[in-house]
């Protein structure tokens, strides 16, 4: 997620390119003013003026630029006062927009090629900005002149110019995705540009000379109630339309307030414009709802509405029947890695399955052609390999028939996909996949209860898979199937960035979770501490289950309570603005509560 401040720099290179297209930020000022405190000459070294342009003052380049922006801005104008010498400088979040010259940025140092910094302030991730500090950096020296520019002293004009474009809602059109070859002040640069460029100026008429209606909220939520597995939906619509057209103009948000707390929070982890819709409804969803429209010059809130639950009644008989991923399997450190565990206290027949040629039957591309299945219990022993061939195995016939009693698909003779059957004592084992051939690609990992009944005092309990994360199709896909008479809760979760501390590399940053049942989605998460009312019950699961705790807010978790039948948890990874890279190592974990 990005920060509620926006971190916004111009480095010293010589350069400009040809070219158009303004990039906004995503928020600009209510309409009226935008009052700025410049505390340049109350903040500087000493220095001899008038500056090599005449100006007889650092505030009075600091109007002059303001000035060029103004005479581009109709629905809001930047008004300027002077701190007086000695003026403190007040904090950031303060809602006080400061010009000012410092060693740090706010106790931050400046590296060697930042010639300031512009903090934003969109109110957490709202279409209207409330705060902006401007800070240039006091280690650099520095005047005001008209010409080519050099790198000492540096021209302050030309710099301010382009930090009061990121004040008013602009950003770096040469590090836009994909970036643009652009003549700008707002490149990231600095250059021999010494005026606001055609692209610089449409950018302001972007932000500032439309005026933007208020919304009308058409569509209000309706107090719901739900079972605890059952569906809901909390309607909207904003001047008729659900979902409302969110732009740089318009923001959506939904608040809530679990049911026993005292305030509402933000539900920033739903990535949801409109109406919220509820494909299984949890204990945690219960509580108080309302949605905010928001535009720079106003905000309109719906009437807080109440989803109350019903319980469940839990059946302890129900079984995860059926442990499946796919993903990327064979020679590669990318390779997955399948752990499951079988509790209780008898033995359980397991069928384990890696099908790579019969993938590509079901359209399944890139598909590992020469998959080896090998069976390690915890202490890291071998306890069994597939065969080259799956029917060439000695217990085919043993084979054969648990596959039709798992309800498993059948493999065509003769195909290279790996089976191993066996029976295996209450422990804790990992699924791997080799290639013969060096090869890798796309495969299917499958643990069955293989039993000829369900037994109570054996059962599959746990899945975890470990495995890379891309973009596309190429997403990590754990699958598993709930079997019994009745609803059971499981906890269904994925590490990125904390698996750093057990040694792995390359880790998925910013994971994101989709459960669904058939192509029915029906819940997701973005980040395990949103709704922080619901993280007690979450790390009370995470001991119950034995999983290790999280170290990074940015991993998703739910607990879920499900009715038999299949469930599909994919993990892939958030790409909000377009220029993270959404891939990497990830666990996703499948566990039963006791």
């Amino acid at each position: 997620m990005r920060p509620p401040f926006a971190f916004l720099l111009l480095a010293l290179v010589a350069l400009a390119t040809p070219a158009r297209a303004y990039t906004p930020l995503g928020a600009t000022w209510p309409s009226g003013s935008i009052p700025l405190r410049l505390q340049l000459d109350a903040t500087a070294s000493t220095v001899a003026f008038p500056l090599t342009d005449g100006a007889t003052s650092w505030n009075s380049v600091a109007q002059s630029a303001l000035n060029d922006w103004n005479a581009a801005l109709t629905r809001s104008q930047f008004a300027a006062t002077t701190g007086s010498a000695g003026a403190a400088i007040n904090n950031r979040g303060d809602t006080v927009n400061q010009v000012f010259f410092a060693t740090t940025v706010y106790g931050d140092f400046f590296d060697s090629r930042t010639l300031a910094v512009t903090l934003v302030d969109d109110g957490d991730r709202t279409v209207r900005i409330i705060e902006a500090d401007l800070i240039v950096n006091k280690n650099r020296a520095w005047n005001s002149y008209r010409g080519p520019v050099v790198s000492t002293p540096l021209d302050l004009r030309r710099v301010l110019l382009h930090e009061f474009g990121h004040v008013l809602g602009l950003d770096h059109p040469d590090q836009a995705v994909p970036a643009q070859a652009v003549s700008a002040m707002m490149n990231s640069t600095i250059s021999n540009l010494e005026r606001l460029s055609t692209d610089d100026l449409a950018g302001a008429a972007y932000l500032y000379n439309t005026p933007v209606a208020r919304p009308a909220l058409t569509t209000q939520p309706t107090p719901q109630t739900a079972t605890i597995g059952g569906t809901a939906k909390l309607s909207v619509a904003i001047d008729g339309q659900d979902p409302p057209l969110a732009d740089d103009f318009h923001s959506y948000h939904w608040y809530f307030k679990a049911t026993g707390t005292a305030a509402f929070e933000p539900l920033f982890t739903l990535i949801k414009p409109g109406s919220l819709a509820f494909g299984s409804v949890q204990l945690e969803d219960a509580g108080t709802y309302y949605f905010q429209a928001i535009t720079p010059d106003a905000t309109v809130t719906s009437p807080p509405v109440t989803l109350t639950t019903t319980p469940a009644t839990l059946t302890p008989a129900t079984q995860l029947a059926n442990l499946s991923t796919r993903g990327i399997g064979g020679s590669s450190t990318r390779s997955m890695i399948v752990g499951f565990v079988v509790t209780g206290t008898r033995e359980k027949s397991v069928l384990l399955r890696a099908t790579g040629p019969t993938l590509a039957t079901f359209g399944v591309a890139d598909t590992l052609a020469d998959p080896q299945l090998l069976l390690k219990n915890s202490a890291g022993t071998t306890l069994a390999t597939s065969a080259a061939v799956w029917d060439l195995s000695a217990n085919t016939p043993d084979i054969r028939a648990a596959t039709a009693r798992a309800g498993a698909f059948a493999l065509p003779a003769a195909s290279r996909d790996a089976v191993i059957f066996t029976t295996l004592p209450p422990g804790n084992y990992t699924a791997t996949t080799a290639s013969p051939s060096g090869a890798t690609g796309t495969v299917l990992i499958e643990v069955y209860d293989a039993d000829p009944s369900r037994d109570p005092a054996s059962r599959l309990a746990n899945l975890s898979t470990r495995g890379f994360v891309s973009t596309g199709t190429d997403t990590l896909i754990a699958g598993f199937v709930v079997a019994g008479p009745g609803p059971r809760t499981y906890l269904v979760r994925i590490a990125g960035d904390t698996l750093r501390s057990l040694g792995v590399t390359g880790t998925l940053d910013d994971p994101f979770l989709k459960l669904f049942t058939g192509p029915t989605l029906l819940r997701e998460k973005d980040d395990w501490d949103s709704p922080a009312s619901f993280q007690p019950a979450l790390r009370t699961a995470f001991t119950q289950v034995g999983a290790f705790p999280f170290a990074d807010r940015q991993e998703p978790a739910m607990l879920v309570t499900l009715r038999p039948g299949s469930y599909t948890a994919q993990a892939s990874g958030l790409d909000n603005d377009g220029t993270s890279n959404p891939t990497g190592t990830a666990l996703i974990e499948i566990y039963e509560l006791p």
